[in-house]
């Protein structure tokens, strides 16, 4: 898979998992709808999103 792709990323996420298990790695990318069969789907080779880490809290004001 493309190296940044949401399915590169979810596939090693699971085969930490699941180690000796690629049952249920690629069974679950196929449910989650990253890949069909032994190929990738349109939605498994969009960029893999970025979460924060830290976001910063919501400033928030004194009203008067």
């Amino acid at each position: 898979m493309p190296k940044g792709s949401a399915v590169a990323e979810v596939e090693a996420k699971l085969k930490k998992q699941y180690p000796g298990n690629p049952g249920a790695v690629y069974g679950t990318l196929n449910k989650i709808g990253l890949m069909h069969g032994n190929k990738a789907t349109a939605k498994g080779l969009k960029p893999a999103r970025r979460m924060n880490k830290k976001s910063a809290p919501p400033k928030h004001t004194a009203m008067h």
